[in-house]
C-alpha cells in the first residue's frame, strides 16, 4: 500500500425508503478539512488520467458502478517511492480512498454501466495545482491499462 493512503469500509443504511452512502464526517479520524465535492461519472472501459494535485488530499468513494483506482507514487522521499497500488472500488467494495497530496492517479470504469464517483478534496480547485499525463503509453509511470486474464 502506498504511503499515505487510506482504505476506509463505508456503511449503508437501508430501510423502507432506500440506502443512506455514508461518506466523510468531520468527525472522521481521517477528515482533513474540506474544499469542495464534486462528482463524476466515467463510462465503461474508459481511463482518467492521470493527475496528480499538489495541494489537495482526495477523498474518493464510487456511489454507482465500479471503477479500478490506479496510484503511483513519485515523492523521493516516501517509503513507497514508485509503487503502484490498485484498489477496485464500487457497489461491490463501498469504501472511502483517501489519497495524500503528490500522488498521482487515475481510474477505469469497469463492468458494463456508468461508474459516478464522488471526490471530497480539501481545497477548492482554483487554489490547487493539478498536473496531468496521458494514461496510456506514458514513460513516468510503467502501468498497461489493458484486463489481464487470469
Amino acid at each position: 500500500m502506498i504511503d499515505g493512503v487510506v482504505i476506509k469500509p463505508l456503511r449503508r443504511i437501508v430501510d423502507d425508503r432506500g440506502i443512506i452512502m455514508k461518506m466523510q464526517e468531520a468527525s472522521d479520524n481521517e477528515y482533513k478539512g474540506f474544499g469542495e465535492i464534486y462528482f463524476s461519472t466515467i463510462y465503461p472501459g474508459v481511463v482518467k488520467g492521470w493527475h496528480l494535485h499538489e495541494n489537495a488530499i482526495l477523498n474518493y468513494a464510487v456511489i454507482k458502478g465500479n471503477i479500478k483506482l490506479v496510484l503511483f507514487d513519485p515523492r523521493e522521499l516516501s517509503p513507497t517511492h514508485q509503487e503502484i497500488q490498485e484498489i477496485y472500488m464500487g457497489d461491490d467494495n463501498y469504501c472511502l480512498v483517501q489519497i495524500p497530496a503528490e500522488v498521482w492517479n487515475a481510474f477505469k470504469g469497469i463492468g458494463p454501466e456508468t461508474a459516478m464517483v464522488a471526490d471530497l478534496i480539501t481545497v477548492v480547485h482554483h487554489e490547487d495545482l493539478i498536473r496531468r499525463m496521458d494514461p496510456h503509453n506514458n514513460p513516468l509511470i510503467p502501468y498497461d491499462w489493458k484486463v489481464r486474464d487470469r
